[in-house]
């Protein structure tokens, strides 16, 4: 696993998880929400099985079908390009992973202006491929405008908000900062164990991330805690085959070398 995932969220929108009930103020906006057809439901879970190929054909196929309407309705359009863009960058192509994020932006801004959540939610997608590419200022400046929308519309303990901590100090990691990689992760942390429970698959986002770092720092006692966690979560929540799990794993048995 990666220091820096997409995470569940782009994620509201890709079905990751349900939203676990709010204990603060209802949010000041409600995120849209796209109509889930056969199509959308079968790459979503081809997505989530790791088949991110198999992804990106399906989304291809829903977006032709959608704009091929005589009113093709623009927040399924917007869902759809967010879509195939998560899954174009999970397969690495992050040049097509780009394109397909800015056209969702473009929608979300023209239609529900520059403070949504969802507005942010694509602000978040830009940053991460900009981060895959090695683009670290400027994803660190789609990562803070993310998050200072969702603080301001969603409120600071919003699992959105946990996902803007991670993304920023994985882009930290990136760039050697590693006590700050700590400090973004466990803001984002301390929010999904109190609104997500400890067994949620972002719990070890959370945890591998901190892995990573404790690793660069050299401190392989707290790596290999850390990645138990994660571990002891993506084995019951995913499955063993999983890339994620796979991954985590691997790093637990080089360390026992």
């Amino acid at each position: 696993m990666k220091p820096i995932l997409l995470i569940c969220a782009a994620v509201v929108l890709l079905g990751c998880g349900k939203k676990a009930p709010e204990q603060q103020a209802e949010p000041k906006v409600e995120l849209t929400e796209a109509t889930l057809t056969p199509g959308i439901e079968a790459a979503l879970k081809a997505h989530e099985a790791g088949n991110y190929r198999e992804a990106v054909r399906l989304c291809t196929m829903e977006l032709a079908a959608e704009e091929a309407k005589p009113a093709p309705s623009w927040v399924q359009l917007s869902h759809l390009h967010n879509q195939l863009g998560l899954a174009l960058d999970n397969a690495g192509l992050y040049e097509k992973a780009l394109e397909h994020y800015k056209k969702a932006l473009t929608i979300r801004l023209k239609q529900l202006g520059p403070e949504h959540p969802d507005v942010a939610i694509s602000y978040n997608n830009i940053g991460t491929v900009h981060a895959s590419k090695g683009e670290y200022d400027k994803a660190l400046e789609h990562f803070q405008k993310a998050l200072d929308i969702l603080l301001k519309q969603l409120g600071p303990t919003h699992p959105h908000v946990a996902t803007s901590y991670n993304n920023i100090g994985g882009v930290h990691h990136k760039k050697g900062e590693y006590d700050k990689t700590l400090e973004y992760n466990q803001k984002s942390l301390a929010i999904r164990l109190k609104k997500l429970g400890p067994e949620h698959p972002d719990l070890a986002t959370s945890y591998n991330n901190m892995a990573y770092a404790y690793k660069a720092k050299k401190d392989l006692a707290k790596a290999k805690e850390y990645w138990e966690r994660a571990y002891a979560i993506l084995s019951e929540k995913l499955r063993p085959n999983h890339p994620d799990t796979k991954d985590t794993k691997a790093e637990l048995d080089a360390l026992k070398e």
